[in-house]
């Protein structure tokens, strides 16, 4: 399997939590694109959130309401749980761009 695909898997399990009531729920209302640029890759990927639901895609937006920038390890290393989302932000490993509370969201997946 290549990253790409590797990415899209773990942040796939990031989007199907919304299946669960609870996170249905918080999500409630939250029509959001977060982009996810890799630095060490030549592809972005997206993660639309739309009616509780979410999809995860290749590709761009000019203006995504949250944008996350780092490399693929430590993506698939907050996937594995062997990173902390906010060691990594403190860390200057994971740089993100948009409105606090949009990014908190966000980070409630990579639990």
């Amino acid at each position: 399997m290549g990253i790409k695909e590797e990415l899209l898997e773990a942040l796939g399990e990031w989007a199907r939590k919304l299946n669960d009531p609870s996170y249905k729920e918080r999500f409630k209302g939250f029509n959001k694109v977060l982009q996810l640029n890799f630095t060490d890759t030549d592809f972005s990927l997206l993660m639309e959130f739309k009616d509780e639901t979410c999809t995860v895609k290749e590709g761009s937006v000019e203006k995504p309401d949250v944008l996350i920038e780092t490399d693929s390890e430590v993506i698939l290393g907050i996937c594995d749980g062997e990173i902390s989302p906010t060691k990594a932000f403190m860390g200057g490993k994971l740089k993100a761009k948009g409105d606090m509370k949009d990014m908190l969201k966000i980070q409630m997946l990579m639990k």
